[in-house]
């Protein structure tokens, strides 16, 4: 069941302050196995074994499928994620709030697992956050501007550790997802490609 565009803007638990990447980001992302699909990677990992009568040759596929990519470190670009983030200016810095909920094609990918729902039963995480310092000159209009236009793209480095479930609150089916262990995430102005901030975890 594919999700909800309102999972980007949960109201999820601030984590530790971070430390701004500083130019290590590159080096983390030119590491890792580029994928071209998050989508067609989480469907591979977490797999669908739904005909009773091949259900254990399927299992065993994706059980191999799994073994496959654990331990390995990838790379994948996220379009449209001005959603997942949340931009406030503090004083001559800024703070990031980042949802490490990204939806791939109804699978989710998240640094860690979800733990408990809100009342109205969606997932819960905790954002990552990232400071840094403004550019001189730079007005808030300015550095508000491609989040508020949507033009926000997002670099994830990962590595895969575990599938997850969480039942629906209300109607039928699970939330489901790969926890992941996130390395590192930059953020990207899709009109320019240039970079607006990264950290490496």
């Amino acid at each position: 069941m594919r999700l909800h565009s309102a999972f980007a803007t949960l109201a999820l638990l601030a984590a530790a302050s971070p430390a701004l990447a500083d130019g290590r980001f590159e080096a983390l992302r030119d590491r890792a196995e580029r994928l071209d699909s998050l989508e067609t990677f989480l469907s591979r990992y977490v797999g669908s074994c739904t005909d009773p009568y091949a259900r254990s040759t399927c299992l065993g596929n994706v059980a191999a499928a799994r073994r496959a990519l654990a331990g390995k470190t990838y790379a994948v670009r996220v379009n449209d994620a001005a959603p997942l983030v949340r931009a406030e200016l503090r004083g001559e810095g800024f703070l990031l709030l980042v949802t490490p909920f990204v939806d791939g094609g109804g699978i989710a990918l998240t640094h860690g697992q979800p733990q408990r729902q809100d009342a109205t039963g969606h997932p819960l995480i905790s954002f990552i956050p990232i400071r840094g310092a403004l550019p001189p000159g730079t007005m808030e209009m300015e550095f508000q501007s491609p989040f508020r236009s949507g033009m926000v793209e997002m670099e994830i480095v990962f590595r895969p550790e575990r599938t997850w479930k969480m039942k629906r609150k209300g109607e039928a089916g699970y939330y489901e997802g790969v926890a992941a262990r996130f390395l590192g995430l930059r953020l990207i102005d899709a009109r320019t490609g240039g970079e607006i901030a990264a950290k490496v975890l």
